[in-house]
């Protein structure tokens, strides 16, 4: 059972240079009364960085694969949840879009999918790990951290990526519920449907169905954490059929039934959910103003 905790979620706008890299920055602070833990899981969603400053979490994924403690910790792309085992926590984190893995990582990401990394050992993110050295002082200092992760991305070299246009075409058309079909997805791209396949396996970590599915999912369940009074049945995206469609999405992305999800203890889950839903809503209403570029 998890202890008492205060969980502090805040998502935050980055300078227009990273936005190629990054969907989001965020700063994560977990208190823990008594010295305890808590247990919670993390969503499907793209590949995150997470820098600790204390190596006080550990994880491991659906299939069993464990993650040690560590001051730096890798999410590939996630198509299941994962979850975590945590005391009182501070956790700057960026959440990569598929061309910010690209650029910044080079690796498929298929490789990654559904999986976890230490990346103070792992040889793929050995670049990082300056970051996780230096980001956090003797006392938490919000912007002076956030200043230093800026600078060290802003000094990051990025990979070519010669196909740059249609990766952020796909990823923005992901987001539209009138994109429901691979076809239509491709015609977005501005690619054909083989080399939407190729693409979506190298960058985005799945396949583009997939991807589409569980782009769904998520809007369904932001949908209900924003608003729990809607019920499941009222925050449904429009391009489910019926609640029995929405139920089978639910056990394959979260590996639990709506039922389980609404009984289980979500201490980090809600608050996270509920900032990035005013995130992306203050996101959306800037991208039709056309104030804002998208990271």
């Amino acid at each position: 059972m998890s202890a008492r905790c205060t969980v502090t979620a805040n998502y935050l706008r980055t300078v227009p240079e990273l936005r190629r890299y990054f969907a989001s920055v965020f700063l994560i602070e977990i208190d823990v009364a008594d010295g305890g833990a808590i247990e919670d899981f993390m969503f499907p969603d793209w590949a995150t960085l997470r820098f600790n400053a204390q190596p006080s979490i550990a994880g491991n994924t659906r299939a069993g694969e464990p993650l040690p403690n560590s001051r730096f910790i890798v999410s590939g792309p996630r198509s299941q949840e994962a979850y975590m085992h945590t005391a009182s926590l501070r956790q700057w984190g960026v959440l990569l879009h598929p061309l910010g893995w690209s650029l910044l990582i080079g690796e498929p990401a298929s490789a990654f999918a559904n999986r976890l990394a230490d990346g103070m050992t792992h040889p793929a993110f050995a670049a990082f790990r300056p970051l996780a050295a230096t980001l956090y002082g003797a006392e938490p200092d919000r912007e002076g951290e956030l200043a230093r992760l800026t600078d060290f991305f802003l000094g990051i070299t990025p990979r070519a990526e010669p196909a740059e246009e249609a990766i952020m075409r796909a990823y923005h058309a992901l987001d539209d519920p009138e994109v429901d079909s691979v076809d239509k997805l491709a015609e977005r791209a501005g690619i054909n449907r083989r080399t939407l396949e190729r693409l979506c396996q190298r960058v985005f970590g799945f396949p583009p169905k997939l991807l589409l599915r569980r782009q769904r999912f998520l809007r369904s369940l932001s949908q209900f954490t924003a608003d729990p009074s809607l019920k499941w049945v009222g925050a449904l995206d429009a391009g489910y059929y019926d609640q029995a469609q929405f139920v089978r999405d639910f056990r394959e992305f979260m590996g639990m039934t709506p039922s389980e999800y609404g009984q289980r203890c979500k201490p980090v889950v809600e608050p996270v959910l509920r900032e990035r839903a005013r995130y992306r809503s203050e996101w959306l209403r800037e991208r039709q103003l056309g104030a804002y570029l998208p990271g």
